[in-house]
């Protein structure tokens, strides 16, 4: 904002005294000063596999099956500053890399229920993210949801999902866990001779992200 004594003079109005002037200059900074401010720069993580795990529970008659991967990948993307400003969270895994311990019911699970071969990822990309706080600098621990969509089995399905993420130096930790049915992905409830499992299948996760080199965590 900027008072010109000539545009007043132009207007055949007195030009306003030094005492009136100042007021108004000190009113104009304060306005530029409570504008925004300027965020810090949105960092992009890589999803480390080797240090991330997803797993799973199935309750099946009288046991429990449990299966797991590291063939994670994907990428988070974050202004540590401002979280609501963006923040988004893509996520893939190798459904054939799955792996329950017994290769006879992994070949039956990747084969006839997950069917790796016209769907060989499962993938997760978020379009909301709600945070308890609003940054996530170095040092800090935040707790947040992700709302989005999971791709299961030529399914998609808008799900949320609680998670805690940690800032340590370079690398973000990211942790939760929620419940999928089968159902909803189409995906055949898997039965042998006496043994059944269950619809609803508890999927758990840490996932590491890196700070590319160079950057400075903030």
């Amino acid at each position: 904002m900027r008072i010109s004594l000539s545009s007043w003079r132009r207007r055949g109005k007195p030009a306003p005294s030094r005492p009136f002037v100042l007021p108004l200059c000190l009113i104009a900074a304060a306005l530029a000063a409570s504008g925004p401010r300027a965020s810090a720069e949105t960092l992009r993580c890589k999803i480390v596999p080797a240090r991330s795990t997803v797993r799973f529970d199935a309750q099946a008659t009288a046991h429990t099956v449990h299966g797991s991967t590291q063939q994670v990948s994907g990428e988070i993307l974050f202004d540590p500053d401002n979280l609501s400003d963006r923040a988004e969270v893509k996520l893939r895994i190798d459904a054939a890399s799955l792996a329950t311990g017994n290769r006879v019911r992994d070949k039956k699970m990747r084969e006839s229920h997950l069917e790796t071969g016209p769907h060989p990822l499962i993938l997760f990309r978020s379009s909301k993210v709600e945070a308890v706080a609003p940054s996530l600098r170095d040092g800090e621990t935040q707790e947040m949801k992700l709302t989005g969509t999971l791709s299961l089995h030529g399914v998609d399905r808008t799900i949320t999902l609680t998670v805690k993420a940690v800032r340590r130096g370079g690398d973000l930790r990211v942790t939760g866990q929620t419940t999928v049915l089968m159902s909803d992905f189409a995906i055949p409830i898997p039965k042998f001779l006496f043994t059944s499992v269950k619809d609803p299948v508890k999927v758990m996760f840490e996932v590491v992200a890196s700070v590319p080199p160079g950057k400075k965590p903030a």
